[in-house]
């Protein structure tokens, strides 16, 4: 096989890791022999009941120790980091393990994952990407702006598997996606089906792929993070929507 990126084309963003994870060693290691180095002051201060030292001198250390923790568990800092670049014709990441390449016709899906960390917390996301040869890729937060990254994966993967699904469906055939059918009288889930005069619209927002209904008929939906090419599912019914419309 071809060096990937000779294979792939030429590269146009890349998400290094190594970065932030250089900067977030160097924090932590501030902090650490800073509250480190507070410590014995406080003690001896407040052995010696010079409390106008020791006691700030003790918060100061503890602060320093919390400051740390909080880096820990923010960025949660990593031995080795890896390096994914963004090509013309596909993506490779180097790792540990050196150097893979994927062109987008040799992706058949993708799973997207956001997870929020708390009231007004960064959401964490990651990104399952399934290679034709049954091959394994996840995109975490370990690299830079890894949304973007992921985003503009699943948006190349989507624009090669809607073309196929669309095919079938037009053939006469039933597509499934995750939990969802779709052909060219409706869409169904679990049992449930809502031909396509009764479907309002389809959407992905909180988390929730879901299939709004009208007149009073219940929604379909599936959870994002669980269901692989949620977006070329939306992408999909969209297009048989409206094809049954004009016919």
């Amino acid at each position: 096989m071809a060096p990937p990126r000779d294979r792939l084309g030429e590269p146009v963003r890349t998400f290094d890791g190594r970065t932030g994870n250089r900067r977030t060693w160097a924090w932590l290691l501030l902090l650490g022999l800073a509250s480190l180095a507070l410590i014995p002051v406080a003690v001896l201060m407040l052995h010696d009941r010079v409390w106008w030292v020791g006691v700030p001198a003790l918060l100061l250390s503890m602060g320093y120790a919390g400051g740390a923790g909080w880096i820990v568990g923010r960025g949660r800092p990593r031995v080795r980091n890896r390096v994914a670049r963004l090509h013309t014709g596909g993506i490779s990441v180097t790792g540990a393990g050196g150097e893979a390449g994927y062109a987008w016709d040799e992706l058949v899906s993708v799973t997207v994952s956001g997870v929020r960390t708390g009231p007004g917390g960064r959401t964490r996301w990651r990104f399952t990407i399934v290679g034709d040869d049954g091959s394994v890729l996840r995109l975490g937060d370990d690299l830079p702006d890894v949304r973007t990254l992921g985003v503009a994966v699943a948006k190349e993967v989507t624009a090669r598997l809607v073309p196929r699904h669309m095919a079938e469906v037009e053939a006469g055939d039933a597509v499934r996606i995750g939990p969802f059918t779709v052909d060219l009288d409706g869409v169904e889930k679990d049992g449930e089906r809502l031909p396509w005069q009764a479907v309002d619209d389809v959407a992905i927002d909180n988390g929730m792929v879901t299939v709004y209904a009208c007149d009073g008929r219940m929604d379909l939906m599936a959870v994002v993070a669980q269901m692989p090419d949620a977006l070329a599912f939306t992408a999909l019914c969209h297009r048989v929507r409206d094809l049954t419309e004009l016919s």
